[in-house]
């Protein structure tokens, strides 16, 4: 049985995918398998996808018509036909570090939905850590109660196992509630009795977030900064110069937080030394003193 199956949903996205699909192809775990979900592509991204299939063997394509939303219910059809227990997700314009699959197949010996440390990288090249921790259980009681949605769990970067998903018995299928799907399908899987969580200590995947500012951005930017990451996943010390990243983004966001927590601590001192204007506004209506002066800030 092959070790791993990487899905990577794609639609329109050809001058990424190459890039996406090489860093599968570049894992230290070579017995892997990488299946591309098509949800009506473009004749573009078909003709990569298939040119992906004729340089490698362990490439797949599923060329579906275009599904309702983002084709989910083909993610379900994708973990039926793999031939691995050990199921990853890649985004068609994010990249994976070579460790990766061989952190969290270490992970899944002992736990059946994993993930690296979770990050992004902002549209201005910063690397942000995105805290998570899947072993702690207030942090999946927020996943599966917390209402719009609670999500520290993205598409790039988890795996879990495909007897465990196979055994939850609830696939893939298009949110009904406005939530995204990966939340949607994570929550589903969480609520299980038999769920077992864990979150890595590196960050082996690098997202580069349509949602966050680059909805805009046309493929050739995308591709463009995509591929100056790429450059960087593909050099020797990959691993160690994130690493490096990880550290100071670390520091720079335990400074943010603790400048946020003084502000807010001033604030409620301040506000605590005198009456809110709610409190004014009961007192009046207790006291049905209409001259009591209004509250002015």
């Amino acid at each position: 049985m092959t070790r791993a199956s990487v899905l990577i949903p794609t639609h329109n996205h050809h001058l990424t995918l190459p890039m996406t699909v090489a860093t599968v192809l570049a894992q230290t775990v070579r017995d892997l398998e990488v299946i591309l979900i098509g949800d009506g592509v473009t004749d573009q991204v078909r003709e990569v996808a298939q040119s992906l299939v004729a340089a490698d063997s362990r490439v797949i394509f599923m060329d579906r018509p275009k599904g309702v939303h983002h084709g989910e219910p083909y993610r379900h059809e994708a973990i039926e036909m793999a031939s691995s227990d050990a199921i990853f997700y890649l985004c068609d314009d994010d990249l994976l570090l070579p460790d990766h699959v061989s952190d969290l197949l270490e992970l899944l010996e002992d736990h059946n939905f994993v993930q690296c440390m979770n990050s992004m990288i902002t549209t201005e090249g910063e690397l942000r850590i995105l805290p998570s921790d899947l072993s702690i259980g207030r942090i999946i009681h927020w996943h599966v109660t917390e209402q719009p949605f609670f999500n520290s769990t993205s598409l790039t970067g988890t795996a879990h196992s495909r007897s465990f998903y196979l055994q939850v018995g609830d696939p893939w299928e298009v949110p009904s509630d406005g939530c995204p799907p990966d939340a949607f399908q994570w929550r589903k899987l969480m609520r299980h009795s038999d769920f077992r969580g864990a979150t890595s200590t590196r960050v082996t995947a690098l997202q580069l977030p349509t949602s966050m500012g680059r909805e805009k951005v046309d493929q050739s930017a995308r591709s463009k900064e995509l591929q100056s990451w790429a450059e960087l996943v593909a050099a020797p010390d990959a691993q160690t110069r994130i690493d490096e990243l990880v550290i100071e983004a670390t520091r720079v966001q335990l400074v943010e937080t603790f400048i946020a927590q003084e502000k807010l601590s001033r604030s409620l001192k301040r506000e605590w030394g005198r009456p809110s204007k709610r409190a004014v506004q009961k007192l009046r209506g207790w006291l049905g003193k209409p001259n009591i002066p209004p509250y002015v800030d």
